[in-house]
């Protein structure tokens, strides 16, 4: 009994060394776009073997992609849907369990599409009025009696699974909610945040037109990023929700920012 149960504190010991592993190789490809086996073999002092195998274990999660002598960061931007969705499934349960939290009882909510959000959306208790354009949250929702689902349809987008389109911003007009909860495609310190698609941005304008308070969540991977099309500063923001610190942001004034760190 003893022998086993050194066996296991021992295989508990490696698995933990393993994941602080892993996690100081996404640190640090998320800083520099890409990383050589000879220099995490360096920073971690582990075999060119162990490394390679942190690595292939990682790109089958779908976090980063291995090149010849090394790994690189992904494109996230370009990315479907279905490929976003497999990306730090740890990170946005934690996220999802934080700003859930913070939901007062009885709310409105609009919330965005993504897998970020659905996360969210399968922590939320009731009573609840949702309003989303999200087919994966409202499949969620479907069953359940203490939420009010209302699904804004539309022109229906198969890579990113939601609606939008002028039929989509007609019905979003109807409505109003206590709180928008959007994802971020991207969002920059000084450029504020914005969407791949102009449609989906179009939609998250309209979200956050239509409501009284403005909430942001986003994993460390969409920061420091700008795509094409505005969706609003982050003057209008009141809540943004991190995995991680983000020193680019400097004084945040009114926008408090919550960090759901491990």
């Amino acid at each position: 009994a003893v022998l086993c149960r050194l066996l296991r504190q021992l295989a508990e010991s490696l698995v933990m060394h393993k994941l602080a592993r892993q996690k100081h190789i996404l640190d640090r490809l998320s800083e520099t776009g890409q990383l050589s086996i000879s220099e995490l073999v360096d920073a971690l002092q582990v075999s060119a073997d162990t490394i390679r195998r942190d690595l292939s274990e990682l790109e089958n999660q779908g976090v980063l992609q291995k090149s010849h002598g090394g790994a690189i960061a992904l494109n996230v931007a370009a990315m479907t849907r279905q490929g976003r969705n497999a990306l730090l499934p740890g990170t946005k349960q934690r996220l999802g369990q934080q700003v859930a939290a913070r939901i007062p009882s009885g709310s409105t909510l609009f919330l965005d599409a993504g897998s970020t959000l659905l996360a969210v959306a399968t922590q939320l208790k009731g009573p609840m009025t949702v309003i989303t354009a999200s087919l994966d949250i409202a499949q969620h929702f479907s069953d359940r009696e203490d939420v009010e689902l209302i699904l804004l349809g539309g022109k229906w987008d198969h890579q990113q699974r939601l609606f939008a389109g002028s039929a989509t911003l007609s019905l979003l007009s109807r409505y109003r909610a206590d709180i928008a909860i959007l994802g971020a495609c991207a969002i920059h310190a000084e450029l504020g945040l914005s969407a791949g698609k102009e449609a989906d941005a179009e939609v998250k304008r309209a979200m956050l037109d239509a409501s009284h308070a403005h909430w942001i969540v986003a994993a460390h991977l969409k920061v420091n990023r700008c795509e094409p099309y505005l969706v609003s500063g982050l003057s209008n923001i009141q809540q943004l929700f991190l995995d991680r610190p983000w020193p680019e942001l400097g004084d945040p004034g009114a926008l408090q920012v919550t960090v759901c760190a491990n």
